[in-house]
């Protein structure tokens, strides 16, 4: 066991560095998912391996990324980044004036919008946006609203088009059958948007659904064509700890945030520690 995890340690540290910013975007089929607080833990877990992370928080029907890190002072964020960016005045100095760093952290947050946007998030505008933070960071991690087969809304368009432009799109749905049916509703609009998302099931509970691993993996295979990443279980006493502790956490992980770390180094880092191999095939 000891040398098993001795090669991880070795494997980790010769694992070779992205030098290639990533624009990962965090969506889901409907909401209350956990989407957030997966894109949350995901910067944080990248913030760990020493990479500088932006977290944008674009989900305008409930913008809480600056919530849940206990951040007080918030600047315009996002909607100020819209609005400077259809000016053709968007800079890196305009990126660090709208964001807030987390303490003790490599992350940094782009507020969401707290009213209606007055700026139409175009394509064009968006990539100025996503040019400027790559320039400035190893990974942007957007926490977007749900996907919908509506195309009227400012977010649906938000999304959209982020979506679009997302170099990986992580899809979050809930391991219950409503949630499961909700996915399968979605799948064809989301595959219109993003030819391979990664799909996380979150909040398994095997202690409700026995097997439910398993009969997930079954009914999408049979109903459906994206293929399942990674489960991440239901672990609310830890989850609930971090969000009471403003999300930074320090000791113990729990079996959520180990899962989720697993999943940021196996399949977004693309590290293949043989200890990280061994916990991901156990499940």
């Amino acid at each position: 066991m000891l040398q098993t995890i001795v090669r991880s340690i070795q494997a980790a540290k010769n694992q070779s560095r992205s030098t290639e910013p990533q624009l990962i975007a965090v969506t889901s089929p409907h909401g209350s998912t956990g989407k957030t607080t997966i894109a949350i833990n995901i910067a944080l877990e990248l913030a760990a391996e020493k990479y500088k992370v932006l977290l944008i928080d674009a989900d305008l029907q409930g913008s809480s990324v600056a919530n849940y890190f206990f951040l007080a002072e918030i600047p315009a964020g996002l909607a100020g980044a819209l609005r400077i960016a259809s000016q053709k005045r968007f800079d890196e100095q305009q990126l660090e004036r709208l964001s807030v760093q987390v303490p003790k952290t490599s992350v940094s947050v782009l507020p969401g919008a707290m009213a209606d946007l007055t700026v139409l998030p175009t394509d064009e505008i968006l990539t100025e946006i996503i040019t400027v933070a790559k320039q400035a960071f190893d990974f942007i991690i957007v926490d977007l609203g749900s996907v919908s087969s509506s195309t009227k809304s400012t977010e649906c368009n938000l999304t959209t088009t982020f979506i679009q432009q997302a170099d990986r799109v992580v899809l979050v749905a809930t391991a219950d059958p409503v949630g499961i049916f909700r996915l399968l509703a979605i799948e064809a609009s989301i595959l219109e948007l993003t030819t391979e998302p990664l799909l996380v099931i979150n909040r398994l509970r095997n202690s409700v659904i026995p097997q439910a691993k398993s009969e997930i993996k079954t009914t999408l295979s049979r109903l459906g064509t994206i293929e399942i990443k990674a489960f991440f279980p239901d672990d609310p006493n830890q989850v609930d700890q971090a969000t009471r502790d403003g999300m930074v956490v320090t000791g113990r992980a729990g079996s959520f945030k180990s899962a989720v770390g697993i999943f940021t180094k196996g399949v977004i880092l693309g590290w293949q520690g043989a200890l990280d191999a061994r916990v991901a095939k156990l499940g």
